[in-house]
């Protein structure tokens, strides 16, 4: 049965679908309300035709491969999303966007199902009735939450199945107050399960209800002279200030919200979740997700909402994106039923939930920098391609520039930015060969001709543009220079004293002088202008020095590169002792002595 058939025979309902290539591997796995209406929209992405109009690149891709599909109903769009979830974790489908790493993110799992419930790590994520509190894409972070919760609260961590199962005596964490031991015979589960839900309040950002909470039995306990016990309540709220006080403040309503923000590569997404609550920044987390460029936001977006929000116990009143979801209401639906209270999807368009939006892209796009440092693309480099309407953004730019006095000693250097920094290791210098006099143009045509011939030769990337400091002459010469190996690449003119930016042909290029893309086109024509005057006047020292020891009888062309290697310039060796220029091998002291003569007299 083809792949059209099956579709036409596919349910109308609610469900998930698996397609699979012509091995019978799974390499995308969806949901959808209705199952034949949204397999149709796979049939229709067929090669383009004159009626047809031009489909998504990646649909194309995956439909190309696409040779069967199995679908599995299910009772509600909801069940559907909990299902596609599960199979994308064990299948690991190609075209889906999901988590980068393929271990599962660890949780703190509180097991309040029990009589004496325990707080331990887990990547088991099976519905025992236990809650889940995560998940945690820092293991730093964990073990600090840990640490927090058994200090301040004092809450078993161990692997008895109390009370039938008791140890002969409680463990050295009791004796270091770390552990309330409701091992011991005569601990009640009631004043246990209090501590259970301070625990419960304190990882869901609760921290205001469970700090007047605290107050109030402390003071209940300190009026009945329970002391000892108002002696730890006291402490635990001394903690937990010096915990509030160390959270940033960013929203002046008490809404809990988890805030995500999104940073696109070429192969690979970040996204960045800042969980708020009662108006501050509780946890940072940080998902890497493999997304091809073609994915759209919502895709990605949903594969966040669907790896993080199905599985944990702390879900917020509001989840706050930057684009729209697909399924939303679903996804509105699923999150409702699990908080106990109606959970919303907003994006926002106005306000500080805008302001927050914005500060987990930052955080997303320098995260994004770390993980995929090739995937990165400077705003530089984005607004260059916007002003010079390229295909995209430039990423590897070489600026040109000739350095001579009077035609004399005279150097090109190519200096390469890559992604909007120098990379030095490939910067090259070229003395002229072939041009005798101070004819600028000619030099550059052929610096870059060596430069174009050696790039094709060694088979390695020509830049993305080409950046020469000079006029219109200049630019004209470097043109001429890459249409002899017909190669057309963006090739621009940076004037030193308008910092105008303009073609061969005449036009110019208006970039506001503000503009990170200006500063970039500046800073390369300033480094290949320092680049391309150091090495002249590096010859030229070294031929100064050469023409002065030519009279000095019995030094050959050996000994004046020992001694410019030595020195470096005619300052220096003019400023040596005979001693000194002893020290330079081939010297002994007569020749030293005529050195220093000649140079002196």
């Amino acid at each position: 049965m083809s792949f059209a058939e099956a579709v036409e025979r596919a349910p109308s309902g609610p469900g998930v679908y698996l397609l699979k290539d012509k091995q019978g591997r799974v390499i995308y796995i969806g949901k959808a309300r209705s199952l034949r209406d949204r397999l149709k929209a796979y049939t229709q992405a067929q090669p383009d035709g004159e009626d047809r109009p031009k489909a998504d690149p990646r649909l194309q891709a995956l439909v190309s491969r696409v040779r069967t599909l199995d679908t599995i109903i299910t009772r509600s769009e909801t069940e559907a999303l909990v299902l596609e979830e599960n199979l994308i974790k064990i299948k690991k489908p190609k075209f889906n966007v999901r988590l980068r790493d393929d271990k599962k993110f660890p949780y703190l799992k509180v097991t309040v199902q029990e009589r004496f419930p325990r707080i331990f790590p887990t990547r088991n994520i099976r519905p025992d009735g236990s809650l889940l509190f995560g998940p945690y894409t820092s293991a730093k972070d964990l073990r600090r939450a840990l640490k927090g919760v058994k200090r301040i609260f004092r809450m078993r961590t161990c692997h008895y199945r109390l009370p039938d199962d008791r140890p002969d005596r409680p463990c050295l964490n009791f004796q270091l107050s770390r552990c309330s031991a409701p091992c011991r015979e005569d601990a009640g589960p009631d004043e246990y399960r209090q501590q259970v839900n301070d625990v419960v309040d304190f990882l869901a950002g609760r921290s205001d209800k469970l700090i007047t909470e605290l107050e109030q039995r402390m003071l209940r306990e300190s009026r009945a002279r329970n002391f000892e016990r108002a002696a730890v309540l006291r402490d635990q709220l001394m903690s937990l200030r010096e915990i509030r006080k160390s959270q940033q403040a960013v929203s002046s309503d008490k809404t809990s919200r988890d805030v995500i923000g999104i940073a696109r590569g070429e192969k690979t997404t970040v996204a960045v979740m800042f969980r708020v609550r009662e108006g501050k920044i509780t946890a940072r987390e940080e998902y890497p997700l493999t997304a091809s460029a073609d994915a759209p936001d919502s895709e990605v977006l949903a594969t966040v909402l669907r790896s993080v929000h199905t599985h944990t116990s702390d879900i917020p009143d509001e989840i706050v994106l930057p684009g729209l979801v697909e399924d939303a209401a679903a996804f509105e639906q699923l999150l409702s039923q699990r908080h106990g209270r109606r959970t919303r999807i907003l994006v926002p368009e106005r306000g500080e939930r805008v302001g927050l939006l914005e500060l987990a892209r930052r955080n997303a796009e320098k995260s994004l920098v770390e993980v995929a440092p090739e995937e990165h693309v400077p705003k530089a480099a984005l607004e260059l391609a916007s002003f010079l309407g390229l295909d995209a953004p430039p990423r590897v730019i070489e600026g040109v520039d000739i350095s001579n006095t009077q035609g004399r000693n005279p150097v090109g250097s190519i200096v390469v930015f890559l992604d909007s920094k120098p990379a030095r290791s490939r910067y090259r210098h070229f003395k002229i060969r072939t041009v005798a006099g101070p004819d600028d143009f000619a030099m550059v045509e052929e610096v870059l001709t060596r430069r174009v011939r050696g790039l094709l030769e060694r088979q390695e990337r020509l830049p993305d543009l080409v950046l020469v400091d000079g006029g219109k002459g200049q630019l004209s010469s470097a043109v001429k220079a890459y249409h002899s190996f017909d190669q057309d690449i963006p090739i621009l003119g940076l004037a030193k004293r308008t910092d105008t930016v303009y073609y061969a042909d005449g036009r110019e290029i208006s970039i506001p002088v503000s503009s990170p893309a200006l500063k970039l086109l500046k800073r390369i024509r300033d480094e290949s202008h320092r680049f391309a005057v150091t090495h002249h006047r590096k010859l030229r020292g070294k031929q100064m020095v050469e023409s002065e020891l030519d009279a000095v009888k019995g030094i050959g062309p050996a000994r004046r590169k020992a001694l410019v290697r030595h020195f470096g310039s005619l300052d220096k060796l003019r400023r040596a002792s005979p001693d000194e220029i002893c020290r330079v091998k081939g010297f002994g002291p007569a020749l030293a002595d005529k050195v220093y003569t000649q140079l002196h007299d």
